[in-house]
């Protein structure tokens, strides 16, 4: 796009226009290409983090691991009876001595508490056990099922994932270095039976690939996603402690813990507060949770537009608490969060929208047609290339390499419109819950 804008600027179409009407369209033009060209520089360092992340791990031996620690599992669920029972299927199978499972029904008006039930008890190694509350959200679920819970390491997935056999053991043994405070696990969608929902696989991978990855070298994933994330007792203790109210309003609704409801990204805001206080984030690959991918173009909308408006939310309050204790924003925190959230949430989706409406208009003016498919020809080989590595690292299918040629548009025109109308909301200060 750098390249393309700079062409432009020195073509003769811009040499024959007024002083003033040039002058302010170099001036745009140039703008462009500069943001352009950082956000490759970006996207180079991110693939030069990502394969040092894995040589890493190839090459280096996990500590080992004397005696398995007993494991909570947190299941918040809220009218989940379509995928609640194959969930709890996944979990009771999970490769690991012991562990318990604490579904935590948050006032659901089907039938999940019914269908959630039917696995309580023990099966193995592993004990379930169904706790019903009214409706509080998913902080207030995932805090009831803390202050139950027993086991000093949590696993906390979502209602609608499940969770392949070895994931439990592959966060453990991680676990086994003491400087890590908790671990992101991948996120792999596994609903591809359309071209929507390969482009959502396409781009999970892309992002684990990439920005978790990248992250994970340095200790400093910025979110531990709601669907496969583990975090030590200890350290949420001391989250709450530090930032979180101690006291019980009384209501059964809300259940003070180490998760807070003042954002609609909890995994987010308490990954936040975990880096901040010092702890290291990881990132691993070997522990998978499929999840099912929205299917329709409204219902991918309404999910960005949750998480968009989450982490604008978490942003924020950061920064307050960080106005207010400047040693809670360590140079490594504050970098990470500049070159990644901070500009995926306002200088990226702009540059889509401008970078896609440029194209187009050189594309109706025929007069740089050939520059303009050769690069996006260049641009589609790179990508090719990556997502086949990434394929690789992540032992996924190559079948989503299929949807490479349409993933620019997916990422630059169907993902800003979430992004624009969040922003928009979060403006106004529209209320939404889960």
């Amino acid at each position: 796009l750098s390249l393309l804008v700079f062409r432009v600027i020195n073509g003769p179409e811009v040499a024959g226009r007024g002083s003033r009407g040039s002058g302010m369209y170099g001036v745009a033009a140039t703008v462009l290409a500069v943001v352009a060209f950082l956000l490759s520089c970006r996207w180079c360092a991110l693939l030069l983090f990502a394969f040092a992340a894995r040589r890493r791990q190839h090459h280096g031996d996990l500590p080992g691991h004397c005696g398995w620690p007993f494991v909570s599992v947190f299941v918040p669920s809220y009218n989940e009876n379509a995928t609640i029972e194959a969930a709890l299927h996944s979990l009771i199978r999970l490769d690991y001595p012991r562990y318990e499972v604490i579904v935590v029904n948050d006032g659901s008006t089907d039938d999940t508490l019914r269908r959630a039930r039917r696995f309580e008890g023990r099966h193995g190694g592993c004990t379930v056990r169904v706790v019903d509350k009214p409706n509080g959200g998913k902080w207030s679920a995932l805090n009831l099922a803390f202050r139950r819970s027993t086991g000093e390491l949590i696993l906390c997935i979502d209602a609608d994932c499940r969770v392949c056999p070895q994931a439990l053991r592959a966060l453990v043994a991680r676990m086994a270095d003491p400087g890590v405070a908790a671990i992101a696990g991948q996120m792999r969608v596994r609903n591809r039976d359309r071209l929507l929902t390969r482009l959502q696989g396409l781009e999970y991978l892309i992002g684990n690939g990439t920005v978790r990855t990248g992250q994970g070298l340095f200790g400093t994933v910025l979110i531990v996603p709601g669907s496969i994330g583990m975090f030590r007792r200890s350290v949420l203790e001391e989250v709450w402690l530090r930032y979180s109210d101690k006291n019980d309003s009384g209501a059964p609704r809300a259940v003070a813990g180490p998760f807070e409801g003042d954002t609609f990204a909890e995994d987010f805001d308490l990954a936040l507060a975990i880096l901040s206080l010092g702890g290291r984030i990881v990132y691993e690959p070997g522990a998978i949770s499929l999840t099912k991918a929205p299917d329709t173009h409204f219902a991918l909308v309404s999910q960005r537009y949750r998480w968009t408006r989450g982490v604008m939310q978490v942003l924020c309050k950061f920064a307050r608490r960080a106005w207010r204790d400047p040693g809670l924003l360590s140079p490594r925190l504050a970098g990470w969060l500049v070159a990644t959230l901070a500009l995926d949430t306002t200088l990226l989706p702009l540059t889509h929208y401008f970078g896609l409406g440029f194209g187009m208009a050189l594309v109706a003016s025929g007069g740089y047609l050939p520059l303009v498919f050769g690069l996006y020809g260049a641009l589609l080989l790179v990508q090719l290339t990556a997502a086949a590595w990434f394929v690789s690292f992540h032992d996924d299918r190559m079948e989503l390499l299929r949807v490479v040629p349409a993933y620019s548009l997916y990422t630059g025109f169907l993902l800003p419109g979430a992004w624009l109308i969040s922003a928009v909301d979060e403006l106004r200060g529209t209320r939404m819950r889960w």
